[in-house]
Protein backbone atom coordinates (compact mmCIF):
# COMPACT_ATOMS: atom_id res chain seq x y z
CA UNK A 1 0.00 0.00 0.00
CA UNK A 2 1.35 3.44 -0.88
CA UNK A 3 2.13 5.88 1.93
CA UNK A 4 -0.45 8.49 0.78
CA UNK A 5 -3.15 5.83 0.98
CA UNK A 6 -1.94 4.76 4.42
CA UNK A 7 -2.05 8.40 5.60
CA UNK A 8 -5.51 8.95 4.07
CA UNK A 9 -6.95 5.90 5.82
CA UNK A 10 -5.48 6.87 9.17
CA UNK A 11 -6.86 10.38 8.73
CA UNK A 12 -10.31 8.83 8.21
CA UNK A 13 -9.78 6.71 11.34
CA UNK A 14 -8.88 9.76 13.43
CA UNK A 15 -11.84 11.75 12.06
CA UNK A 16 -14.33 8.90 12.58
CA UNK A 17 -15.48 9.96 16.04
CA UNK A 18 -15.92 13.58 14.92
CA UNK A 19 -17.94 12.58 11.85
CA UNK A 20 -20.05 10.25 14.00
CA UNK A 21 -20.64 12.97 16.60
CA UNK A 22 -21.54 15.57 13.97
CA UNK A 23 -23.86 13.15 12.17
CA UNK A 24 -25.71 12.30 15.40
CA UNK A 25 -26.06 15.99 16.27
CA UNK A 26 -27.44 16.78 12.83
CA UNK A 27 -29.91 13.88 13.06
CA UNK A 28 -31.09 15.18 16.44
CA UNK A 29 -31.46 18.70 15.03
CA UNK A 30 -33.41 17.41 12.03
CA UNK A 31 -35.68 15.24 14.17
CA UNK A 32 -36.52 18.12 16.51
CA UNK A 33 -36.75 20.88 13.91
CA UNK A 34 -39.84 22.90 14.82
CA UNK A 35 -42.35 23.56 12.06
CA UNK A 36 -43.02 27.10 13.28
CA UNK A 37 -40.50 29.04 15.33
CA UNK A 38 -42.53 32.08 16.33
CA UNK A 39 -45.84 33.78 15.68
CA UNK A 40 -44.17 36.03 13.10
CA UNK A 41 -43.56 32.94 10.96
CA UNK A 42 -47.30 32.74 10.30
CA UNK A 43 -47.05 35.77 8.01
CA UNK A 44 -45.56 35.42 4.56
CA UNK A 45 -42.43 37.46 4.22
CA UNK A 46 -41.01 38.85 1.01
CA UNK A 47 -37.27 38.49 0.87
CA UNK A 48 -35.07 38.56 -2.17
CA UNK A 49 -38.02 38.79 -4.52
CA UNK A 50 -39.62 35.56 -3.36
CA UNK A 51 -42.33 34.75 -0.89
CA UNK A 52 -41.37 32.41 1.92
CA UNK A 53 -43.59 30.65 4.37
CA UNK A 54 -42.88 28.58 7.47
CA UNK A 55 -43.44 25.29 5.65
CA UNK A 56 -41.00 26.21 2.87
CA UNK A 57 -38.41 27.30 5.43
CA UNK A 58 -38.90 24.06 7.35
CA UNK A 59 -38.49 21.99 4.16
CA UNK A 60 -35.34 23.93 3.21
CA UNK A 61 -33.89 23.31 6.66
CA UNK A 62 -34.81 19.61 6.44
CA UNK A 63 -33.12 19.30 3.04
CA UNK A 64 -30.01 21.11 4.25
CA UNK A 65 -29.72 18.89 7.33
CA UNK A 66 -30.32 15.74 5.25
CA UNK A 67 -27.50 16.76 2.91
CA UNK A 68 -25.11 17.40 5.79
CA UNK A 69 -26.05 14.07 7.39
CA UNK A 70 -25.38 12.29 4.09
CA UNK A 71 -21.93 13.88 3.84
CA UNK A 72 -20.96 12.63 7.29
CA UNK A 73 -22.54 9.23 6.61
CA UNK A 74 -20.14 8.78 3.66
CA UNK A 75 -17.28 8.80 6.16
CA UNK A 76 -18.98 6.93 9.01
CA UNK A 77 -20.75 3.98 7.40
CA UNK A 78 -17.74 2.28 5.74
CA UNK A 79 -15.85 2.32 9.02
CA UNK A 80 -18.87 1.10 10.98
CA UNK A 81 -19.12 -1.82 8.54
CA UNK A 82 -15.39 -2.47 8.94
CA UNK A 83 -15.70 -2.53 12.74
CA UNK A 84 -18.70 -4.90 12.54
CA UNK A 85 -16.70 -7.17 10.23
CA UNK A 86 -13.69 -7.13 12.55
CA UNK A 87 -15.79 -7.82 15.67
CA UNK A 88 -16.71 -11.20 14.21
CA UNK A 89 -13.23 -12.45 13.37
CA UNK A 90 -10.58 -10.13 14.78
CA UNK A 91 -11.85 -8.35 17.89
CA UNK A 92 -8.30 -7.34 18.86
CA UNK A 93 -8.28 -5.07 15.80
CA UNK A 94 -11.39 -3.33 17.14
CA UNK A 95 -9.64 -2.81 20.48
CA UNK A 96 -6.66 -1.31 18.65
CA UNK A 97 -8.99 1.01 16.71
CA UNK A 98 -10.81 2.11 19.86
CA UNK A 99 -7.67 2.77 21.87
CA UNK A 100 -5.68 4.58 19.19
CA UNK A 101 -8.17 6.30 16.92
CA UNK A 102 -11.10 6.98 19.23
CA UNK A 103 -9.41 7.43 22.61
CA UNK A 104 -6.28 8.76 20.89
CA UNK A 105 -3.80 7.06 23.19
CA UNK A 106 -0.11 7.16 22.29
CA UNK A 107 1.29 3.98 20.75
CA UNK A 108 3.22 2.89 23.87
CA UNK A 109 0.02 3.22 25.93
CA UNK A 110 -1.88 1.16 23.34
CA UNK A 111 0.79 -1.55 23.49
CA UNK A 112 0.67 -1.58 27.29
CA UNK A 113 -3.13 -1.63 27.42
CA UNK A 114 -3.33 -4.50 24.92
CA UNK A 115 -0.33 -6.37 26.33
CA UNK A 116 1.41 -6.60 22.95
CA UNK A 117 4.91 -5.87 21.67
CA UNK A 118 5.81 -2.97 19.38
CA UNK A 119 6.34 -5.31 16.43
CA UNK A 120 2.93 -6.94 16.98
CA UNK A 121 1.32 -3.51 17.21
CA UNK A 122 2.99 -2.40 13.97
CA UNK A 123 1.74 -5.51 12.18
CA UNK A 124 -1.76 -5.07 13.57
CA UNK A 125 -1.75 -1.40 12.58
CA UNK A 126 -0.81 -2.26 8.99
CA UNK A 127 -3.50 -4.95 8.84
CA UNK A 128 -6.09 -2.55 10.26
CA UNK A 129 -5.21 0.25 7.85
CA UNK A 130 -5.25 -2.16 4.89
CA UNK A 131 -8.68 -3.39 5.98
CA UNK A 132 -9.85 0.21 6.35
CA UNK A 133 -8.59 1.02 2.85
CA UNK A 134 -10.66 -1.84 1.45
CA UNK A 135 -13.83 -0.73 3.25
CA UNK A 136 -13.27 2.90 2.25
CA UNK A 137 -12.80 1.84 -1.37
CA UNK A 138 -9.23 3.13 -1.55
CA UNK A 139 -7.69 -0.13 -2.78
CA UNK A 140 -8.72 -3.38 -4.44
CA UNK A 141 -9.26 -6.76 -2.83
CA UNK A 142 -5.63 -7.83 -3.52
Amino acid sequence: MKNPTFAAVEREFYQFKDHLHQMRNLIDRRDTLPMVRSSSDFRDQVSGGGISCPVELWLENQEFLDEMIARHRLHVEPLQHMLDYLREGRPEQVVLFELKYRKELKWPAVELEMGISESTRKRMRCDLVWCGARFLGLCGNE
